[in-house]
């Protein structure tokens, strides 16, 4: 039986910047897994058919969040219904936002050689339970993921994907540049502070009205550059952590400190709830980003808890959340 099925990504960025990343991990996998390229979404399909018959106890995905998330929301239509194999994501993009949330630090060879001297020691492999969002826009089909925002969180995206290169570097200096355009009143900041008029309902709670900043919700506590805006994520199993900005970008830079040490949204900064089901109805068509992927809604947009799936947590570092740990040997015990 293949313990490990990779699922990679050859047009992810790091990727395509280190074409040999596949042949390592391949040698690292040996007989114990299997790697499959799978850049489109018929190559995702057949990947997870093949990984299902194979009976793949970990299911990993090297080409970073966005990537993550087409697998994930291809599991259910295509590796069929839970459980899953539990899932390891490697950091193997530009954004990995959802991997260093659970730990993994270092390539994408460096993660998986860690995963497999536990397997191979024969000892538990740990993990935790995410409850991932559930998006649909405009009544559409939904999409899986971790991370959902809009407003200015979408423009600052626009802002690094300008870059040739992307990654926290990118991102700090793009948040550089916004403090210092918002110091001087610059038209960067000015296009950034650009609010949308929404009707925001949580859980059928009506938050106040008024124009957003940014609205956005989180499975994992982390977005990027180590802050932690999602703290309250592991609050309630089954609810995720969503958060209404109102203050100018400016103040939110200010309280980011306070957000990099995941203390709680000021009343000053933003709203915030822990919520199962995120209404938002905006005026006119409302981009949008799921793990770094950008997207369009015309005139609604909503977020549920979605389906339960099992992270593998870096097993050389203590788990970065207060979620139940379980194991690979407990889940086999279990069956």
């Amino acid at each position: 039986m293949a313990r490990i099925g990779i699922v990679n990504n050859p047009l992810a960025r790091r990727n395509r910047r280190r074409p040999e990343t596949p042949r390592l991990l391949r040698r690292l996998l040996g007989a114990d897994g299997a790697l499959v390229d799978a850049a489109t979404e018929e190559a995702v399909a057949e990947a997870l058919a093949g990984f299902r018959r194979a009976g793949v106890e970990v299911l990993a995905v090297n080409g970073g969040d966005g990537t993550l998330a087409q697998v994930v929301t291809a599991l259910p239509r295509d590796f069929g219904p839970p459980p899953w194999p539990m899932l390891l994501p490697l950091p193997g993009g530009s954004m990995n936002n959802v991997a260093r949330a659970h730990g993994h630090r270092g390539s994408p060879q460096r993660v998986l050689e860690r995963v497999l001297a536990s397997l191979r020691a024969g000892g538990p492999l740990p993990s935790v339970e995410r409850d991932l969002l559930s998006v649909e826009a405009d009544g559409g089909g939904p999409r899986l993921g971790f991370l959902f925002a809009t407003g200015a969180a979408v423009r600052f995206l626009d802002l690094w994907y300008e870059g040739e290169r992307h990654g926290p570097a990118r991102a700090a200096w793009v948040l550089l540049r916004l403090l210092a355009s918002a110091l001087s009143g610059g038209r960067l900041a000015r296009e950034i502070a650009r609010r949308e008029p929404l009707r925001v309902v949580a859980d059928g709670d009506e938050w106040p009205a008024g124009e957003w900043l940014s609205v956005l919700a989180g499975a994992v506590p982390g977005l990027g550059l180590g802050s932690r805006p999602f703290s309250r994520c592991d609050e309630q199993p089954g609810f995720f952590h969503a958060v209404g900005v109102t203050a100018s970008p400016l103040r939110l830079v200010l309280a980011l400190p306070s957000l990099w040490r995941g203390r709680p949204w000021r009343r000053q900064v933003a709203v915030d709830a822990v919520a199962r089901d995120l209404a938002v109805e905006p005026v006119e068509p409302l981009r949008y980003t799921l793990d770094g992927d950008l997207y369009q809604a015309g005139s609604s947009l909503r977020v549920r808890t979605g389906p339960l799936v099992e992270v593998v947590v870096d097993p050389t570092s203590a788990p970065p959340h207060r979620l139940p740990v379980a194991g690979l040997t407990a889940r086999e015990g279990a069956r």
